[in-house]
């Protein structure tokens, strides 16, 4: 029982954490070029599932993760209904098999912006705050 109470309250205080951090990560969105018209939050759930590979037009996207945990897993739960976690150990299967490769993970919102910027076909998540006409925001 007490191991039980344990998990409990360590799944509660990182529930509490994550969603607690206010503006810092519940703010969290999808961002594509600006070409690119046909994104949707499904398909990109798709992409970081690995279910997908490419855009409705066919050609390869290109993604991109944060480094940091908590939006990782906002952006994760947000898009695909999967936990960060899950989603990793898909990418691992994924790279193993010969499957797929990871998104490409860049330290800042700013590195992520500029990234897909400058590709039509790339797809990444920063702190909605963030989004200016450089890119294109998918809700």
């Amino acid at each position: 029982m007490k191991k039980l109470n344990t998990s409990f309250m360590s799944s509660f205080l990182t529930a509490i954490l994550i969603f607690s951090s206010g503006n810092a990560f519940a703010g969290v969105v999808a961002i594509v070029n600006k070409a690119n018209v046909s994104a949707d939050k499904v398909t990109i759930g798709k992409l970081y599932t690995g279910e997908a590979k490419s855009w409705s037009d066919g050609s390869s996207a290109k993604l991109y993760d944060l480094s940091g945990e908590a939006e990782r897993e906002a952006f994760c739960q947000s898009y695909t209904g999967k936990s960060a976690g899950a989603i990793k150990s898909t990418w691992v299967q994924a790279v193993f098999s010969g499957r797929g490769v990871p998104p490409k993970v860049l330290d800042s919102d700013a590195d992520v912006k500029s990234e897909v910027a400058k590709d039509k076909n790339a797809v990444g998540y920063v702190n909605e705050s963030n989004v200016d006409g450089s890119v294109r925001a998918v809700r």
